[in-house]
């Protein structure tokens, strides 16, 4: 019986919005239960709107940085506020622990309380991270799989804390004090209840990750010209000369109202809600607009990639660059973020004037050409999921179709469904509605090369299943004449394990599921040799299913799609009327 759950979630404003989700579901699901949500100190105020939390705990390790008196910290003073945090969390006695942070501080704090039934990122007796539920693991590996993600991260999260994030959307509690302040701000300002009012959140925790100032006067400009918005510009103090640029590129200075650094959550949190749309980089305040209502049209550069983190609701637009190299890697730090430049403020004005007029998202022929740029629209697909649909048309690449494939694929293989079952998603024809299939046939050679690779993963996988055997074998009747054999079998395995990380370096697209067959080897426990053998024999076999059944899918995915394109080509020769001289 679960009657207590410890949830640690010690990261960002952002993603503490996104977990949101996953602690509605946990109430559902345990309703009678008292949930402790652990955060540290800088977020300790946001805490208070997320609901369905019975008791906050405040990690403060700020404090010993941050002293007033300057005195010097002592690793010994630090030893005994954890020690003491800790001992009080302790005593509780934990059901259940929830680690959302994927530091090794939260990893040793979990280790520390022992709570047996444990759920994301924990520490194993030697100090060293551990990862036991799927879809963590699984997120130990996205972000050297990007291109190929399909997973929103409030999705990850709520299956981690296994509960269905389709049935929990994100959410924020208003309090009264907010409408006082969205009263007096419109009174001191001028502003009408009936004024288009649009938020503007140009800062973002990363500078590379900001579209340029000059870019957000000239869309506030065509937004105060076009529409007769009222525009107000949000963020924390330490964006204040990102705010001040703006205002003095802009020629409508008397219709922005400037609140960078002004306002506490709450005040963020009311004002957001009022707007009536938020222009923002990848931030908190993003999902803040997300869990209030806000339509967001969100700006996603350098690191920031949209199907990790864009706002998990409908009906928001979003602005990526389509290059080659976005989104960047985590471990880049790029000195020309050209992608900040391939988006341009037009494409936002022209969005946003027929989105106000219409009440939907939909390509505009002026940008419906557009190579170099993805605009997306956010909906509810019918497996239930966030999901986000092209506005422009561009051709088909290879990342797209394992993208999709790898959609169904890890819903089955990560514990959603079982692998025996059938998920009628009708790939191909999400394929066709989003994007431009006419090049399928160029892409067959690149889909058959894949399709090797992925054959050659199975025989490799089939290889290491034999090899399990034989260890669990030998180990059953260790004899001083089999201690030999036993290294010379770790030896072979070792080099199919090369094998298979290698076959997944020459070919990204099935890299995740060479990457996860070596996060789930990572995360053995014990000493046991027989154990151990029969662990890896199951990692071999996973790993054949996954290769076998990505092929599969791979293969009907390119038939029905060539199939379809094919029938399109005929139908369009016999409709052509043809005149023959003569006749």
């Amino acid at each position: 019986m679960i009657e207590n759950i410890l949830i640690l979630n010690m990261t960002r404003m952002g993603d503490l919005v996104q977990s949101t989700s996953s602690i509605a579901g946990l109430r559902k699901q345990y309703p009678n239960a008292r949930i402790t949500l652990m955060v540290t100190s800088s977020f300790e105020e946001f805490s208070k709107k997320i609901p369905c939390i019975n008791k906050r705990v405040v990690f403060d390790i700020k404090q010993f940085v941050d002293r007033v008196d300057k005195k010097q910290m002592l690793w010994v003073d630090v030893y005994k506020y954890l020690e003491c945090i800790l001992n009080k969390l302790k005593e509780i006695n934990y059901d259940l622990l929830i680690n959302l942070s994927h530091s090794k501080l939260s990893a040793f704090m979990i280790s520390y309380l022992n709570v047996k039934n444990m759920r994301g990122f924990g520490c194993d007796a030697n100090g060293d991270r551990i990862t036991l539920d799927p879809w963590m693991q699984y997120f130990g590996i996205e972000p050297f799989n990007r291109q190929l993600n399909p997973f929103n991260l409030v999705e990850i999260f709520t299956r981690s804390a296994g509960v269905a994030p389709e049935e929990n959307p994100i959410r924020l509690l208003n309090k009264c004090d907010d409408v006082e302040f969205v009263s007096k701000f419109f009174e001191i300002n001028s502003i009408k209840s009936e004024e288009l009012l649009i938020g503007v959140q140009a800062g973002s925790s990363l500078e590379g990750r900001r579209w340029p100032p000059e870019s957000f006067a000239k869309i506030v400009d065509e937004l105060v010209e076009s529409l007769g918005a009222k525009i107000v510009l949000l963020g924390v103090d330490s964006e204040k000369k990102l705010s001040d640029k703006i205002i003095s590129l802009a020629k409508h200075k008397n219709g922005i109202t400037d609140l960078t650094g002004k306002t506490n959550v709450d005040q963020l949190t009311a004002i957001v809600s009022r707007c009536s749309y938020l222009i923002t980089n990848d931030t908190g305040t993003m999902h803040v607009a997300a869990a209030v209502g806000t339509t967001i049209i969100g700006l996603f550069f350098a690191h920031a990639h949209p199907y990790e983190t864009a706002p998990y609701s409908p009906g928001h637009l979003i602005f990526q660059a389509r290059i080659p190299c976005a989104p960047c890697s985590y471990s880049v730090e790029c000195d020309n973020v050209i992608c900040t430049h391939k988006v341009y403020p037009e494409y936002l004005l022209a969005m946003i004037r027929s989105h106000f007029t219409e009440g939907s998202w939909r390509a505009i022929n002026t940008i419906a050409e557009l190579s170099e740029v993805n605009i997306h629209e956010t909906y509810i697909g019918k497996d239930k999921r966030l999901r986000l649909r092209p506005l422009i048309k561009n051709y088909l690449t290879l990342n797209d179709i394992f993208r999709e494939i790898y959609s169904e694929h890890w819903m089955r293989f990560l514990g959603v469904v079982k692998v025996q079952e059938s998920i009628h998603c009708n790939i191909e024809d999400l394929l066709l509605v989003d994007y431009d299939c006419s090049n399928i046939f160029d892409l067959s050679g690149q889909i058959e090369v894949k399709s090797c690779a992925l054959n050659d993963i199975e025989k490799i996988a089939s290889r290491g299943i034999c090899l399990a055997d034989k260890m669990t074998s030998l180990c059953s009747g260790v004899m001083s004449t089999q201690i030999t054999r036993i290294k010379s079998l770790s030896g072979e395995i070792e080099l199919l394990d090369k094998s298979i990380n290698q076959v997944g370096l020459i070919h990204p697209e099935v890299k995740p599921i060479t990457d996860m067959f070596a996060k789930r080897k990572e995360n053995f426990k014990g000493n046991d040799p027989i154990k151990l053998s029969q662990e890896t024999r199951k990692c071999y076999q996973m790993l054949q299913e996954e290769a076998k059944g990505l092929d599969g899918q791979l293969a009907s995915v390119c038939k029905e799609l060539k199939g379809a394109k094919a029938n399109t080509f005929y139908a369009a020769v016999s409709s052509m009327s043809v005149e023959v001289p003569g006749r």
